[in-house]
């Protein structure tokens, strides 16, 4: 343990039991000396965690801040690297940094069984990756595979943040990584001291605690929210924006099938890594899935784009066009059965309306379908 590491983090008082799966996890991987990469969400509050494992004694810990750097430079980072190893960086230029942070380190082995180096929020510095950079932090390992390992942290696994500098022998290298589930309730709980937050009374605070799912940011906007309806927080909606935003395609159409329950077989492995989806049940022949939070759900059945059928389409953008004018039936047989006019009957007209009141979509947006006796249809919103 780096007795100047423990002295400078909060999260040295956090006790023996925080985190306790988590640190087990962590802690075979450090005495197998398998350097990873931890995922998690952006914002769940990670960095706690890690500056918690520093603290530990089955290592000598370092702790690399990407962002405590001046600038998300090469040379700012070995800077702080081998300040952070007890270098004086002085003059040197960028190779002369990396250098002497590899002699430290030859020397460290030298006297210590085991020697951890943490680099939090290392994907801060993609716009700087390449395969010489990652190469030479791969290097280090090699003074010592069996006392030297490196964690990094990303919200998304380093093979799809920077997969062209990923390759070669960095590929297996960067690929070890190590999923960071949300917080326990009792976890997130004990995290609060260190960090200025609203007082209020228990009630509330378990239930803020159990609506931010183990998201430590989120808590935090929970705690210090002044709407009484928490959807409408505008940070709030920024925490799920920021969540939503950081997936691909293919991830966010899971989520919004999950959210506007829907049947899903099957979820990405890294939507379930990092916890932000959730397995409810394991019934045959399907799981049952659910989102980490509810915020989530709501936030994506009100802002996520819903493709809808076709009839239901082309009569949605009809009402929404007329919206507040009625659209009558003759109207509404012209546009949506153009193609096969003798198809238009009162009782087609009367299930596709019926279809389209109970969408997840519709529901979600306000939208209420009026009817107008012999006369057609009202698209208004609450």
């Amino acid at each position: 343990m780096n007795s100047n590491v423990k002295n400078s983090f909060q999260e040295a008082t956090l006790g023996s039991n925080f985190a306790s799966e988590q640190l087990k996890a962590v802690k075979e991987h450090i005495l197998a000396s398998l350097s990873f990469v931890v995922i998690s969400m952006p914002g769940v509050g990670v960095s706690h965690f890690l500056k918690y494992l520093a603290c530990q004694d089955f290592g000598l810990f370092f702790y690399v801040d990407s962002y405590s750097l001046p600038h998300l430079t090469k040379y700012d980072f070995y800077k702080r690297l081998l300040t952070q190893l007890g270098g004086k960086p002085g003059s040197k230029n960028e190779d002369q940094l990396f250098h002497q942070s590899r002699a430290i380190l030859k020397d460290l082995a030298k006297k210590n069984d085991k020697i951890v180096i943490i680099f939090s929020r290392f994907d801060q510095l993609q716009k700087v990756f390449d395969h010489e950079f990652l190469g030479n932090l791969r290097s280090l390992v090699r003074i010592d595979r069996d006392k030297i390992v490196l964690i990094f942290t990303s919200t998304k696994p380093l093979t799809e943040v920077s997969p062209e500098a990923i390759s070669g022998g960095n590929l297996g290298f960067y690929s070890q990584s190590l999923y960071f589930k949300p917080y326990s309730k009792e976890d997130l709980r004990k995290l609060l001291p260190l960090t200025s937050f609203k007082p209020t009374d228990e009630a509330t605070m378990d239930k803020m605690i159990e609506l931010s799912g183990g998201h430590n940011q989120l808590l935090h906007i929970l705690l210090n929210s002044q709407k009484e309806n928490l959807q409408h927080d505008q940070f709030v909606k920024m925490q799920m924006k920021d969540l939503i935003n950081q997936l691909d395609y293919s991830q966010r159409r899971q989520l919004q099938k999950i959210a506007l329950g829907k049947k899903v077989t099957e979820v990405d492995e890294y939507l379930l890594g990092v916890g932000m989806v959730r397995i409810s049940s394991l019934q045959l022949p399907t799981s049952s899935f659910q989102l980490f939070t509810p915020l989530l759900k709501e936030y994506i059945r009100r802002n996520l784009p819903v493709k809808l059928p076709v009839k239901e389409s082309k009569l949605f953008k009809l009402l929404r066009k007329n919206a507040g004018k009625i659209v009558t039936k003759d109207e509404i047989f012209a546009e949506v059965w153009a193609e096969k006019p003798e198809l238009a009957t009162d009782w087609a007209l009367d299930a596709l309306i019926y279809r389209l009141r109970r969408h997840p979509f519709i529901q979600s947006q306000g939208y209420i379908i009026e009817s107008y006796k012999k006369q057609g249809y009202t698209l208004v919103q609450s």
